[in-house]
């Protein structure tokens, strides 16, 4: 065992198994560009429970996010991304508050549910346009927001959402990058004023902070080398079995 900050931890094989899970998440944001999320809360929440997994899977985002932006926010669409970041201010504060309230059991079945519905949102990308196109960025906001604070994974929903405008390729990434990086930091912001964040979640996102950035690497890497692979298909099947094992693994 090993005293840190006034609580211990023991270097065994649930920090290897951390590690290779954001690695592996990395390779997905690096790909696809979001979805990390959706396999490190889900991963973590059976090693370290629910509530820990989520902030750990919103403070490691930091580093990855926050260096994208200063580009994106000089390319993004203003009014769009304000009015949606302030959908995010008042939404994701409900789903913490949902975090903090609900059952470690019941919120790894929610988990594991959003995580399905999230890959099926991914999966059916062109047909969900589609159908947010009539409900607009300030409905995606609103369940984005309180997906991401009671989950951490509500990146598909605003994403799909921002597609269905038909703006240019350039444009649209700026968005989602600028939003991406809001709704973390309004995510952690959240969770300190919880006292969601505690010495523990920091320390593994510290630990967790170098496989995740060497993922990115690898999974733009592959991209630009292996794009016409349905490499996109091998992760979605990839994270829809990781949420059926941990909700059967809750369940049974």
């Amino acid at each position: 065992m090993v005293e840190l900050f006034g609580f211990s931890f023991a270097l065994d094989i649930k920090l290897a198994l951390m590690c290779i899970v954001v690695f592996v998440a990395g390779i997905i944001r690096g790909f696809l560009g979001f979805g990390s999320a959706l396999l490190i809360v889900p991963a973590l929440s059976v090693l370290y429970g629910p509530a820990l997994a989520v902030v750990i899977g919103v403070l490691i985002e930091i580093p990855t996010s926050l260096g994208l932006l200063p580009v994106a926010i000089r390319q993004a669409e203003r009014r769009t991304v304000t009015k949606m970041l302030l959908t995010f201010l008042v939404f994701v504060p409900v789903g913490t508050l949902l975090l903090k309230s609900v059952n470690p059991e019941l919120m790894k079945i929610v988990i594991s549910l959003v995580v399905l519905v999230m890959v099926g949102i991914i999966a059916l990308q062109e047909r969900m346009v589609v159908l947010l196109s009539h409900f607009g960025t300030l409905f995606a906001g609103a369940t984005s927001g309180v997906a991401q604070g009671m989950t951490g994974m509500g990146g598909p929903l605003f994403v799909t959402a921002l597609l269905a405008r038909g703006e240019s390729a350039i444009q649209t990434r700026a968005n989602i990058v600028a939003l991406a990086g809001g709704l973390i930091t309004i995510s952690a912001t959240s969770f300190v004023l919880a006292g969601l964040v505690t010495h523990q979640a920091v320390f593994y996102t510290v630990l967790g902070t170098p496989a995740i950035l060497l993922g990115v690497w690898v999974g733009s890497a592959l991209f630009q080398r292996l794009s016409r692979w349905n490499l996109r298909g091998v992760i979605l099947s990839f994270l829809a079995l990781t949420a059926l094992v941990t909700l059967a693994q809750t369940l049974l």
